[in-house]
């Protein structure tokens, strides 16, 4: 008699817990049930206990409603909580304090516990961000190389500027004879006034004694353009004025100049798995076309274990001067990143 019992038991609970729930029905006729946490950016974000949470495209959704208050707000800009029953077919009840509203499904831009703090206001809001990664590299045999590299990175991030400090340091060798020696620090401001249109500031003070630059300053403003802009991709062209000063360590004459500066940068998330990011700028001086730089930087993260923080980026970067102190013109470097972030 045990079994009888046992199962009687959890068709009881299941049941008890399936009249308690939210419910969401599919326009395919689905029903489902769980808890409704968050409706944000067209997705329903629903707990169950027999499928962890599931993501529900909100266009594929008849209706919804829920057993517990939740915050709801419309497209019109209106914010109401309290219970939501369904009232027919694509329609809503929102049962506030105040009264009870009628809407459609299709009308709900987001919602989320009373508990919880509003997405909008949380997506937001400008928090730094830091980065701190180290690659080294060494090979001992028939050829003896090592490299050793530090990056140090804060920015300020809201959803339409940014505020970026960084900080970098490079240093290998290879059969005893240096193959790097420079270091750089810099800092920028981007700020969107349009879903497309932006301007941006930056400035970066570099030597690299392998290229014998004892020291160089490079500035630029201009206009930015988000060519593309969504969760998982951007892509971001930039154009503007500058102006560069180098001093080198031989008898190579000093240069100073005005210049042009442009810029493209893509980045692509694939859910959690990676994130590639592509940057490239080419900066020619306004008196000689002919005389420029050009530097491109393609890598690719990976998160490392099971948290946020640690990233392996493995990448290429080239460097291109038309007219060098040193004698080669492109420095190409392969590096192996380990990275670690925290807000």
């Amino acid at each position: 008699m045990k079994h009888p019992i046992i199962l009687l038991a959890a068709l009881t609970s299941v049941c008890a817990y399936t009249a308690h729930a939210d419910v969401v029905v599919t326009k395919d006729g689905s029903r489902l049930s769980g808890t409704i946490t968050l409706v944000d950016k067209g997705v329903i974000h629903l707990d169950t206990p027999y499928a962890g949470t599931l993501m529900i495209v909100q266009d594929q959704v008849e209706t919804f409603e829920t057993e517990t208050p939740i915050v709801v707000r419309l497209d019109s800009g209106t914010v109401m909580s309290g219970p939501v029953q369904s009232s027919g077919s694509g329609k809503l009840k929102i049962q506030s304090e105040d009264g009870v509203l009628e809407t459609e499904t299709a009308k709900v831009i987001t919602s989320w516990s009373p508990d919880e703090e509003d997405p909008e206001v949380v997506r937001n809001r400008k928090q730094w961000k830091y980065e701190a990664s180290i690659d080294l590299n060494g090979k001992s045999g028939n050829t003896e190389k090592f490299n050793f590299g530090t990056m140090l990175e804060a920015k300020l991030e809201g959803p339409n500027d940014t505020l970026a400090f960084f900080g970098e340091y490079q240093q290998g060798e290879e059969e005893g004879n240096k193959t790097d020696d420079n270091a750089a620090i810099g800092a920028s401001y981007e700020s969107f006034f349009s879903d497309v249109l932006g301007w941006y500031i930056s400035t970066v003070a570099e030597t690299d004694a392998i290229n014998d630059i004892d020291f160089r300053s490079s500035s630029a403003a201009g206009l930015s353009y988000r060519l593309i802009n969504k969760d998982n991709q951007k892509l971001v062209a930039r154009s503007g004025l500058g102006y560069r000063y180098t001093a080198y360590s031989t008898d190579f004459e000093d240069e100073s100049t005005a210049t042009l500066d442009f810029g493209l940068n893509h980045s692509y998330t694939y859910k959690d798995i990676f994130e590639m990011e592509n940057d490239l700028a080419y900066v020619p001086s306004i008196s000689d076309f002919g005389v420029y730089t050009m530097v491109h930087d393609s890598g690719i993260e990976f998160p490392v274990g099971s948290g946020e923080n640690w990233k392996i980026r493995i990448g290429m970067k080239n460097e291109y001067e038309s007219e060098p102190a040193a004698e080669e013109r492109l420095d190409t470097s392969y590096y192996t990143r380990m990275t670690y972030s925290w807000d």
